[in-house]
C-alpha cells in the first residue's frame, strides 16, 4: 500500500513539474496572454482535462511560477542578510548568484521581468504579486546600501532609494540581455562587468557631480 502511495505521489508530481516546465516556456517565449492551456498541455504530454486537474487555470499556473522565482530570490536575500558579510561582499554575492542562478534556471529568473511590464493595468493580483517580489527586492538592495553608507565604502551622497531601483533595473538588464543573446554572452563575464559598473558608482571618490539630496 505504501509503494503504491508513493509511486502515485511521484506520479503527480512529475505531472504537476512537466505542466510548470510546459508553461514557464510559454509564457517566456510567447508571452502570457499568447500561452493556450492546450499549448501547455500537448507540450507537458498531458490532456487538457490533466492540467486541470492540478490548477485551476492558466492564472494559477502563473501564480506558481512566480513563487518559485520569488522563493528562489528570498533565499538569497535571507542568506545576505544573515551571512554577516561586508556591504561589497553582499553585493559581489548577489551578482554572482545572479550568473550562477540564471546558468540554470534562466527562464524563471526573466518570467517575472517580463510578467512585470506584460501585467500593467491588467490582472491585480499578478500585479501585486510583482509589486511584493520587487518591494523585497528593493528592500534587500537598500539594506545594502545603507549599510555600506553607514560603514563609510559607499558615497554619502547617494539616495538610498533611487539607488535601489537603479541595482535592481541593472541586474534585470542583464538577465534580459542574456536571455536576448543567450548565444552570444557568457554568463560570467556579464556578471564580472556588472559589478564594475556597481562598485564604480557605489564606492567612494566615484563621484564626478551630484544630482539630488541622499535620503
Amino acid at each position: 500500500m505504501q509503494t503504491s502511495r508513493r509511486s502515485n505521489e511521484q506520479r503527480r508530481e512529475k505531472s504537476i513539474r512537466q505542466v510548470l516546465s510546459s508553461a514557464l516556456f510559454f509564457f517566456v517565449s510567447r508571452g502570457y496572454d499568447n500561452s493556450t492551456l492546450d499549448d501547455i498541455a500537448a507540450r507537458a504530454n498531458l490532456t487538457k482535462g490533466a492540467v486541470y486537474f492540478y490548477f485551476k487555470n492558466k492564472l494559477t499556473l502563473l501564480h506558481a511560477l512566480l513563487d518559485e522565482a520569488e522563493a528562489l530570490y528570498t533565499d538569497i536575500f535571507q542568506e545576505l542578510e544573515v551571512g554577516a558579510l561586508e556591504p561589497e561582499d553582499q553585493l559581489e554575492n548577489f551578482i554572482d548568484w545572479c550568473a550562477d542562478t540564471g546558468a540554470r534556471h534562466q527562464d524563471r529568473l526573466v518570467l517575472p521581468i517580463l510578467i512585470s511590464l506584460q501585467a500593467i493595468g491588467k490582472e491585480v493580483s499578478v500585479v501585486e504579486h510583482i509589486q511584493r517580489m520587487y518591494g523585497r527586492y528593493h528592500g534587500a538592495m537598500a539594506r545594502i546600501i545603507t549599510e555600506g553608507k553607514e560603514k563609510g565604502v559607499f558615497d554619502q551622497q547617494l539616495a538610498v532609494r533611487e539607488r535601489a531601483a537603479v541595482l535592481v533595473a541593472l541586474t534585470d538588464g542583464m538577465l534580459l540581455e542574456w536571455y536576448r543573446f543567450s548565444d552570444q554572452l557568457n554568463g560570467a563575464k556579464l556578471a564580472s562587468n556588472a559589478k564594475h559598473q556597481i562598485f564604480y558608482g557605489l564606492s567612494v571618490g566615484s563621484r564626478r557631480t551630484t544630482t539630488g539630496t541622499a535620503s
